[in-house]
């Protein structure tokens, strides 16, 4: 997404140069969207604050709007998130925030706000905002059946590179003999094997901690000198 930020800034730049169009308030106006973007990189709250009232009316006020925003989102007030959304409404920053979003209350587990912001979401492209939709359409009984929840999320949870909230906690949620047996403890040892051969510890590890917790330790070994590991004679957690 940084890089999609810095091209758009680019051709902007570009153009304005090309078309000798800019005047000294947009120059100065320029100058404090990227001063804005180093703030966020640097997470700089107050310095943000400080500028977005220097870009109103830029061609790129929606990316410092959302920069400023973002960096504060864990304490921001829902009316400021709607009030974003009104204004930037259409927008890919609309629809990128509200992904910030629906992540936080996931893992929040505000699951009637996430409902709620979940109606609006265009993009669709976040697995793991796409897990909480899952969860939650099994814990409210709808729109998808049961075994439909269970099959997408298993798909999606497989498709994570690493570990996840979303996709673990609605995995687990499946896996719990309570669900009925929607998904299976081998669908966890499933992850951990395929996490562990492709080199990604946290999420084998998330992975064996779902099912057998009492592993863990034999875990660690295996993950410090796998060599080691197996000439203990110990051949595998199953």
């Amino acid at each position: 997404m940084l890089l999609r930020i810095l091209t758009l800034i680019a051709l902007l730049f570009a153009g304005f140069a090309h078309a000798q169009i800019q005047t000294q308030a947009q120059t100065k106006g320029d100058d404090a969207v990227v001063d804005a973007y180093q703030a966020y990189k640097q997470g700089n709250r107050a310095k943000l604050a400080q500028l977005l009232p220097q870009v109103q009316g830029h061609p790129l006020e929606a990316w410092v709007a959302y920069w400023e925003l973002r960096t504060r989102l864990d304490i921001a007030q829902p009316q400021e998130l709607q009030d974003f959304f009104t204004k930037y409404a259409g927008t890919y920053q609309e629809d990128r925030l509200r992904n910030d979003w629906l992540l936080l209350l996931g893992q929040r587990r505000d699951w009637d706000s996430f409902a709620a912001n979940y109606a609006n979401y265009r993009m669709n492209d976040d697995r793991e905002v796409r897990c909480y939709a899952l969860l939650v359409s099994y814990l409210s009984g709808g729109p998808y059946s049961r075994e439909a929840v269970a099959e997408e999320v298993k798909r999606l949870w497989s498709l994570q590179r690493d570990a996840d909230d979303g996709c673990a906690l609605a995995a687990s949620r499946l896996i719990d003999p309570q669900s009925g047996g929607l998904m299976k403890p081998d669908d966890a040892w499933h992850r951990a094997r395929a996490a562990m051969e492709a080199g990604r510890d946290r999420a084998a590890r998330q992975a064996v901690l779902m099912v057998a917790p009492d592993a863990l330790p034999q875990f660690k070994e295996l993950e410090a000198s796998p060599t080691r590991f197996l000439t203990k004679g110990i051949i595998a957690f199953r």
